[in-house]
């Protein structure tokens, strides 16, 4: 039978790598160990590996360090850390920063850690299909993350005030344009006029950050001003999408990353926006089907036949490039399909893929009753929340009107 897929994992302790390789041993993957940090850039020099496990502490190196020094030489590569010891902020830092792409705790006894490996793996396949390689070839060059970005970054987490904030923005005449167009079509119906501070606060500090990387990177892929009425409006959608989903979480009291939440919205345009600017006729074809049926562009693309290669899919194969959290990528690869997210993030992915159903059916005059929430709950979500969020959706911020 044909592996599914190869996995290298990195410990100092010969007795740990011996359980975990029994670990896999009734699964189809090929399990490579090493014991050392030396011994594990040998193997990868030798071996296609697909998957990097390393234990966070070892007496030579740190499993940080250990990712950082590969990660250059083998950008595809999945990269994990395992610990057991209580280390948030350099596992914050390693995820935020694409050295690890996932964090596993010890003990491994408490969760199925073979099952999150194959899980993992099967997904990165989808993110990698051969049909999204094909629509790949046709972008000339893919853009770089702007300096502009990390500007925004630092500021945020030193929470820097909203005017020293804004000032970055101010230094670029089109953004600044681009978060007022967004702030007041959202918020105002088109009709008001916002401060840039207003709308930047409206937005959402964390969520504004992800709308000028994504926007410099449409401009990056040769979006230009042909398009640029239809960039807004799926921005404009993006970001209710986030404003969405961040509602219910907020009041649903129900546990969740919010990390790995606020700012889905947006980042889940860019595969729609690589399908505007290279595959024209395939996004107004697909927009065109969903507004006549009533559908999200999502399940659009489902009933038209696009499955390997659907926008979702591109989004993650461009954000796996840019070594976004594997927790982002499968939330947005599964919308529709919340029950094959990893179970800790489940909820965030059921009211992730409940809002693309409910915006599309607001935007597309279509009827939201009882019945159709019920079709949005997915067996997760709470019923009256939703609905909460549904109305906030429609009579505040207007979407539909």
């Amino acid at each position: 039978m044909e592996k599914q897929g190869t996995i290298l994992i990195v410990d100092d302790e010969q007795n740990i790598l011996n359980s975990m390789r029994r670990l896999f041993m009734n699964h189809d993957i090929e399990v490579l160990t090493a014991n050392s940090s030396q011994q594990a850039v040998e193997l990868l020099a030798s071996n296609k590996v697909d998957f990097f496990l390393c234990d966070y502490r070892m007496p030579d190196i740190n499993g940080i360090q250990l990712l950082e020094s590969v990660k250059d030489t083998y950008p595809d590569m999945f990269r994990a850390v395992i610990s057991g010891y209580a280390e948030p902020d350099a596992m914050t830092y390693a995820i935020g920063k694409g050295t690890a792409m996932a964090y596993f705790k010890k003990p491994w006894t408490d969760y199925d850690l073979v099952g999150k490996v194959m899980h993992v793996l099967t997904t990165m396949r989808q993110i990698k299909d051969k049909e999204i390689i094909r629509i790949f070839s046709s972008i000339n060059k893919l853009p770089s993350i702007p300096r502009i970005y990390y500007e925004l970054d630092d500021a945020v987490n030193s929470g820097e005030s909203i005017d020293h904030i804004a000032s970055i923005f101010k230094r670029d005449a089109s953004l600044t344009a681009k978060i007022l167009q967004i702030g007041n079509s959202v918020f105002y119906s088109g009709k008001g006029s916002a401060t840039l501070e207003q709308a930047i606060l409206m937005i959402g500090l964390n969520t504004v950050k992800e709308i000028v990387l994504m926007y410099k990177l449409s401009e990056g892929l040769g979006a230009g001003p042909r398009i640029e009425k239809e960039l807004a409006r799926i921005f404009s959608h993006g970001l209710v999408l986030n404003k969405a989903v961040e509602h219910y979480l907020v009041h649903s009291g129900q546990k969740y990353n919010r990390q790995i939440s606020n700012t889905l919205g947006v980042i889940s345009c860019i595969g729609k926006i690589i399908l505007l600017s290279y595959h024209p006729d395939r996004y107004y074809g697909t927009t065109a089907f969903s507004e006549g049926c009533g559908l999200s562009f999502e399940e659009a693309e489902t009933e038209m036949g696009h499955i390997t290669d659907s926008s979702a899919a591109i989004t993650c194969s461009f954000l796996d490039l840019y070594n976004i959290p594997f927790e982002i990528l499968e939330i947005i690869l599964y919308v529709g399909r919340p029950e094959k997210v990893s179970e800790e993030n489940r909820v965030i992915a059921a009211a992730y893929s409940a809002m693309v159903k409910i915006a599309a059916a607001l935007e597309n005059g279509e009827s939201v009753d009882d019945m159709f929430i019920d079709k949005c709950i997915y067996g997760i979500l709470n019923k009256e929340k939703l609905n909460n969020t549904t109305y906030i959706m429609s009579e505040v911020w207007n979407i539909g009107k």
